[in-house]
């Protein structure tokens, strides 16, 4: 332990801990791109040193086959305490799958390739996160309509945005208080994050706008939300839950397709059994146990014993546009990198996007 004296909190004794020298951090640990598509992406690298003198540091990479590593130098020395952010370029093209990319820093007969996390309250001892400097790329063979463009307000554990933009989808990230002031004329899609509402009441003042912008020809893709959604006026139809709530929470639970020629299952992927492979965690939760009969639901699934559920997905037209609720765990499975579950939110986000005549090529294309 060591002691300090703060002006305000008075005498404060703190647990000591010890670092490594050098530490090197990636902003994230997991890239999605198209696969078989040029990839030109650049990686934040934040390399650290905890030490009093300078160290001189050789940079090493570990790079899948197919691409090709620049922007850092081979070099690089850091005074005293330093820290420098790099930004390294990735190119190439990658195949279906995932790969890893890494780096490392060789000083003194040591390579360091692990950076931390600092947690620090005043009520609980700090706590370091440390992982190790590599991310992966999630290659997805996915199909991307060239003309779509999304408006994201962001919901509750949401990182469903940058993997969108990862896939070289338009993406503009909205707060709730700058929805109201955006023309939403300028996306195809807008999309509300998981328990979005729940999480901001405002967000519900401001839904009757969102349906009148579907009635005029928008798409609107709604991720889970919990009881709040059954509340009259939430959605363009009725829906009930039963407490508690039904849930999918075997992985590998069956998925029943019931209408094999739906949209949403076909275009611009055609959604098949490997789609559905090595999800994480759960399928589904807070599904509806009933549901108007304007809605169309294509999937059904439920846990071994549980009563048929066919709340995954609903889909209705509503004036020109469509409106599509979903309670697919997109928001667990995409930051987990699950090829499938790219490949059906890409094909509900595309649900309003008018496909061109068969034959005729137009999907968004890397250069």
């Amino acid at each position: 332990m060591y002691r300090v004296a703060d002006p305000v909190m008075g005498e404060q004794w703190k647990p000591a801990g010890g670092v490594p020298p050098v530490t090197l951090e990636l902003d994230r640990g997991l890239e999605w791109v198209r696969a078989n598509a040029l990839i030109d992406r650049r990686v934040r690298l934040t390399v650290r040193s905890h030490t009093d003198r300078e160290r001189r540091l050789a940079l090493r990479f570990l790079k899948p086959a197919g691409v090709t590593v620049s922007g850092a130098p081979d070099t690089l020395v850091l005074a005293p305490r330093e820290v420098k952010e790099l930004f390294v370029r990735l190119r190439g093209t990658l195949a279906p799958g995932r790969h890893e990319f890494g780096v490392g820093a060789a000083s003194e007969r040591t390579v360091y390739s692990d950076g931390f996390r600092e947690i620090a309250y005043e009520h609980i001892r700090p706590i370091r996160l440390y992982r190790s400097s590599a991310l992966y790329l999630q290659a997805v063979p996915v199909t991307v309509p060239r003309t779509l463009t999304v408006a994201y307000v962001t919901g509750v554990s949401d990182a469903i945005a940058p993997a969108l933009r990862g896939i070289e989808i338009p993406t503009t990230v909205l707060t709730v208080e700058e929805l109201p002031l955006v023309d939403l004329a300028r996306y195809t899609t807008v999309v509300i994050g998981p328990r979005a509402y729940d999480a901001n009441p405002e967000l519900v003042t401001q839904n009757p706008r969102l349906l009148d912008w579907v009635r005029n020809g928008g798409t609107l893709v709604v991720q889970y939300g919990q009881f709040e959604m059954s509340r009259p006026g939430m959605m363009p139809y009725p829906i009930t839950h039963t407490r508690p709530a039904a849930r999918v929470t075997i992985e590998e639970a069956p998925v029943q397709v019931l209408d094999a020629t739906s949209r949403l299952l076909t275009w611009p992927n055609r959604i098949g059994a490997d789609d559905w492979r090595e999800w994480v965690q759960e399928r589904a939760l807070y599904m509806p146990s009933t549901f108007d009969a304007r809605y169309r639901a294509p999937l059904e699934l439920h846990d071994p014993g549980e009563p048929e559920n066919r709340g995954a997905i609903l889909e209705t037209t509503l004036g020109k546009g469509r409106y599509i609720y979903t309670t697919l765990s997109l928001f667990r499975q995409v930051p987990a990198g699950v090829p499938g579950s790219m490949r059906v939110l890409v094909n509900l986000l595309s649900a309003g996007v008018v496909a061109p005549p068969q034959g005729l090529y137009l999907v968004r294309v890397s250069y």
